[in-house]
């Protein structure tokens, strides 16, 4: 046993007797505390506390099991170990009696040594076991304390970004929709002079009134594409078993009914996830009217949409043979307003990207590209679990 010495409270009415129990236990780690009365034990008891208390039972005034009696009644002693110390001459009676009082054991006098001994031993091992019991669970606890008070302060502070974002996003609408009006005025006055005072203007002018008008469509696109951005941040999650490469193939067709260009289509079949369809429109129509940008200048262009097994997950992909990109500039894809091509050569505002970044993300999932130049993109996604919070 190591520690603190704990400590033994030995009651008996002759000093002789005492005097023989500490030598019996001289050697044990504990303290050996020596009371010759009953009630000099419970004033001792109520001092200090005690591994195990050695109690005569045969004692003038009060006897070995009054004491065991009071010490049971007392909270704060319910649980202390007592071991009588009795004469031989007791009958079957006077043991059951004792176990009756709470007593853990009998010893009979006159006391041999080994046993004695290696009782006491047990019952200091099992207190020593109980204080590093106690010890464990009160450092369990402030363990636990903090890090309840750690999740408590998480969960405030998401509290506080959920806040702030749904402000931010309040805001983003608030401003994307009051600019609409004065460009829709800047749009529309540009296209009046255009009609009405086209006659008046030499070359130049009308070249600075084109300009102005194509970037009013682009703000206006841009703002269109913010709103829509902040939409999607608001709108609220409906999970269902759905066909991706329906989706997928009604995109495909819309952007082969609107323009006059041959791209080749390769959609896998049987794609199925577990989505919202109106938020998984919206990440096809960006990364499939992406790579449809981007094969513009391909002779044979091709896009191909599938999935693949990476480990347990399963991974949708929508590959190109396009323009491609460099990858030191991957990370920059998914921010708004990010753009790795020159407006002249692929138009474009910047934030279809972002606008599929945040739904995989409510989604749960995880969205990446792999590129090179003039050799093409993929652009890979997974979806998470449906979760009581989506």
């Amino acid at each position: 046993m190591s520690g603190t010495p704990c400590s033994v409270l030995v009651v008996d009415d002759v000093e002789a007797n005492l005097t023989a129990i500490r030598a019996v236990l001289e050697g044990i780690d504990c303290t050996i505390v020596c009371a010759r009365s009953g009630n000099e034990a419970l004033r001792l008891l109520l001092k200090q506390e005690f591994a195990l208390l050695l109690l005569d039972v045969q004692m003038p005034g009060m006897d070995g099991y009054e004491v065991a009696q009071y010490v049971r009644q007392n909270p704060d002693t319910h649980d202390l170990p007592i071991i009588f110390l009795t004469a031989t001459h007791h009958t079957e009676d006077g043991m059951l009696r004792g176990y009756g009082t709470g007593a853990v054991d009998v010893i009979f006098k006159p006391l041999n040594p080994t046993v004695l001994r290696c009782k006491v031993r047990v019952f200091l091992d099992l207190y020593a076991a109980r204080q590093r019991l106690a010890n464990l669970l009160g450092e369990l606890e402030e363990a636990n304390a903090a890090l309840r008070a750690e999740a408590e302060a998480r969960v405030a502070l998401l509290d506080e970004l959920r806040r702030k974002n749904e402000e931010l996003e309040a805001f983003s609408y608030s401003v994307s929709h009051d600019l609409r009006a004065p460009v829709r005025h800047v749009d529309g006055f540009s296209a009046a002079l255009l009609e009405e005072y086209a006659d008046r203007l030499d070359a130049q002018g009308l070249q600075y009134l084109d300009r102005v008008r194509a970037a009013s469509h682009r703000m206006g696109q841009l703002i269109d594409d913010l709103l829509g951005l902040s939409r999607i941040g608001r709108a609220e999650l409906v999970r269902r078993p759905e066909d991706l490469s329906a989706i997928a193939r009604t995109v495909a067709t819309d952007l082969q009914r609107d323009s006059k260009r041959s791209v080749r289509f390769d959609i896998a079949d049987g794609l199925t996830a577990n989505v919202d369809r109106r938020l998984m429109l919206v990440v096809f129509e960006n990364l499939l009217g992406n790579a449809w940008k981007f094969t513009a200048k391909v002779a044979e262009p091709r896009i191909e949409v599938g999935v693949e097994e990476q480990g347990d997950r399963r991974v949708f992909f929508v590959r190109d043979n396009g323009a491609g990109f460099a990858m030191a500039y991957a990370k920059r894809l998914f921010s708004p307003f990010q753009r790795l091509h020159a407006p002249e050569d692929f138009a474009g505002t910047g934030i279809g990207l972002a606008t599929v970044h945040r739904i995989i993300d409510r989604h749960g999932g995880r969205i990446w590209a792999e590129a090179a130049v003039g050799e093409g993109a993929r652009f890979l996604f997974t979806v998470g679990a449906p979760s009581a919070s989506a």
